[in-house]
């Protein structure tokens, strides 16, 4: 088994570390609560990081040996690892509970960790509109009904998705916003809805994509073709499906039927997609500037939604059989249209259908938090686009950004290989060398693992088995008195 290597990696975090995201320092040691720009997070300096992943406050490190480490808010138990007085859980620790792995995953309040070979582990808390769902799991938990292999594992907010190798995805979690393609309508369902459980979809899934509540997936079809389909929260328009209402099973989204698209993310109530040609289109909510569209679009959807407004109210009105009296229907209609006036209601800042991101150079790869992006491009520039608060876009200040905005110069003669986006925070790991590629999960040690498993098993199959033969004894031994009485075929064994 191979140690953990020495790398040129360096890893980093900014944005807001007020509740406990990660530590950070100034030159006078005085800790800093908000970091306007990256600063690097020097424990994990010797080893060598394949990938990491932000929950809501708190981060995994998966490293190429296969092992995790955490750091953050140890909000229930979110870090997996056991609370040790005197230590500071913004510092990051390894996770010693979990064999190698070579996926990981964050939620809000929940962390998955898995390797290709079916092996899941759950730890933190899903949530819904009451508050916590079950009990808190603090240690990594073993999820014993998943046993095909795995491809894919994501998380959003309050749940999780599984794409297996036999091109099956197995979803569980919250169900409020029908993410996980089933409702919950008795306290006994929404407890069941946190096993792992198929979602309803008849043709091979190629890939699996997600945001906070909202979710998607590539099929294939038939004649080599394929298609994106999506479910979930939609109140934004976030699925792009051309209207806001909120899907439970898969719909089609006509708009990509021919566009290959290669990877998706998603925010609160926004998605953005990304093509084989390296374009990116968006669709939700862009109050804040979440799709890239520039401010201007938002005027402009204001004016084209009164003006239909007035030609609906209008067209009631020439409707009217008795032009004196006013109906309660029209007298309801006027009053939406003074509401919808008002710019504190948002009745024109989002799109329902997908829109092409221009003037930006060809992507390469895509990163969505809450509200806020970002992405790199195939000439390796950094840009960041959406809310601003508490300095998340590495422009340094808190504006937000309608338009995707370069910020390649945060990382000084450094490549970023990585991101990952928090609530309000952000890790990402960089590489000295211009040249570095992410090294893979050394296989050898995953497979180690499977042996060392599959010897587990036998070894607690041969202890039931003996355990079994010796209970069959002793009731059969118990039956003696009276076996006459009872037909072999009919004596149950518990």
């Amino acid at each position: 088994m191979q140690s953990e290597q020495l790398s040129e990696q360096k890893l980093y975090a900014w944005g807001s570390a007020e509740c406990d995201q990660f530590l950070a320092k100034d030159e006078e040691d005085e800790e800093m609560y908000e970091v306007k720009r990256p600063y690097q997070i020097k424990e994990l300096n010797n080893l060598s990081i394949t990938q990491v992943a932000c929950g809501g406050m708190h981060a995994l490190i998966l490293t190429q040996q296969g092992k995790v480490y955490s750091f953050g808010c140890d909000d229930k138990g979110v870090l997996g690892r056991p609370v040790i007085e005197g230590q500071d859980t913004r510092v990051p620790a390894i996770i010693t509970d979990l064999p190698p792995v070579n996926m990981i995953a964050c939620g809000s309040s929940h962390s998955i960790a898995a390797n290709s070979n079916g092996i899941v582990y759950f730890w933190g808390f899903y949530a819904n509109t009451h508050g916590p769902i079950g009990e808190p799991v603090q240690r990594p938990k073993k999820m014993d009904n998943i046993t095909d292999g795995i491809q894919k594992i994501l998380c959003g907010q309050n749940h999780t998705m599984v794409l297996l190798s036999n091109q099956k995805l197995l979803t569980w979690g919250d169900a409020e916003t029908l993410v996980i393609g089933r409702k919950s309508e008795t306290r006994r369902s929404v407890m069941q809805n946190l096993n792992p459980q198929p979602i309803k979809m008849k043709k091979p899934i190629l890939n699996i994509f997600t945001g906070a509540s909202h979710a998607f997936v590539k099929v294939q079809i038939k004649d080599n073709k394929v298609g994106i389909y999506g479910w979930g929260l939609n109140n934004y328009g976030q699925l792009g499906i051309g209207n806001q209402e909120n899907q439970q099973l898969p719909v089609l989204i006509e708009f990509f039927d021919n566009i290959d698209v290669i990877d998706m993310v998603g925010g609160e109530h926004h998605t953005i997609a990304l093509d084989s040609q390296g374009n990116l289109y968006s669709f939700g909510r862009h109050d804040d500037g979440q799709l890239g569209l520039g401010e201007e679009i938002n005027q402009q959807l204001k004016e084209q939604a009164q003006k239909q407004l007035e030609e609906e109210i209008q067209s009631q009105k020439l409707n009217e059989t008795n032009k004196k009296k006013v109906s309660k229907k029209n007298k309801q209609q006027g009053e939406l249209f003074e509401i919808q006036k008002s710019d504190k209601v948002i009745g024109y800042e989002f799109i329902t259908l997908p829109q092409l991101i221009t003037d930006i150079p060809k992507m390469q790869s895509i990163y969505s938090s809450m509200h806020f992006n970002f992405a790199i491009s195939q000439q390796s520039q950094i840009f960041s686009w959406g809310n601003g608060q508490s300095f998340v876009l590495g422009t340094r200040n808190e504006n937000s950004q309608f338009k995707p905005k370069d910020i390649t110069s945060i990382f000084k003669n450094e490549k970023l290989l990585q991101i990952s986006l928090g609530a309000s925070h952000v890790i990402a790991y960089t590489s000295t060398d211009l040249n570095y590629s992410t090294q893979k999960i050394d296989e050898s040690i995953i497979k180690i693992q499977e042996q060392k498993t599959k010897i587990k098993k036998t070894r607690k199959s041969n202890s039931r088995d003996k355990s079994r033969e010796k209970s069959v004894s002793m009731k059969r031994s118990v039956q003696k008195f009276d076996d006459s009485l009872i037909p072999v075929k009919d004596l149950k064994i518990d």
